[in-house]
């Protein structure tokens, strides 16, 4: 059986543009965790659940109140759950575009989007590309990589968002993001 702490993954959000309020709001023991990431995004995480009867992956969301059940420290939770996530989801794969230095990662699915945490793999990818790590996540389950220098790479990873964002599925933001010394931001 795994312990808690194997179970974490990542789990990347958005915010909406409105404020939606709530007729019966969560107590803040039950409230989802959540820590600001970059623009627009935010972070929670869940508990790895086996998949539902009809293939559905779940996860429990992660709350003060599970911490305290489970022992867990809130300040280790991004760093276990980034090191989670390719372990639970060990299948990763770079899928070059054609003709253009941009690359779709994927994971296995559903959590591409956490890969933003995974300080060694980030690492790795940088060097493949031309000027600064830009990544596009505009769903939780894709994830697109170019270089800032590389005009042909941003015009991929944009089409690569319209395209997702006419699906609708888990999106998270249309907007680029840039790694500079090891923090993301809106690449604009």
């Amino acid at each position: 059986m795994s312990e808690p702490y194997d179970l974490i993954v990542p789990i990347l959000g958005a915010r909406v543009p409105v404020d939606v309020k709530l007729d019966f709001p969560l107590p803040p023991d039950e409230t989802p965790l959540r820590e600001d990431f970059s623009g627009e995004l935010y972070l929670t995480y869940g508990l790895d659940q086996p998949p539902s009867e009809d293939g559905r992956i779940r996860f429990e969301p992660v709350t003060p109140r599970l911490l305290r059940e489970l022992g867990l420290q809130a300040d280790q939770l991004r760093t276990r759950a980034a090191g989670n996530l390719r372990v639970r989801r060990p299948d990763l794969a770079l899928n070059w575009f054609p003709g253009v230095q941009a690359a779709t990662v994927t994971v296995g699915g559903d959590l591409e989007a956490g890969l933003l945490l995974d300080e060694p793999f980030l690492e790795k990818l940088a060097p493949e590309m031309d000027g600064d790590l830009v990544v596009g996540v505009p769903a939780r389950d894709v994830f697109t990589a170019t270089g800032s220098r590389d005009e042909q790479g941003l015009a991929k990873l944009r089409w690569v968002a319209d395209r997702v964002w006419a699906r609708g599925d888990h999106l998270l933001s249309r907007r680029l993001l840039i790694r500079r010394d090891g923090r993301w931001a809106p690449f604009d």
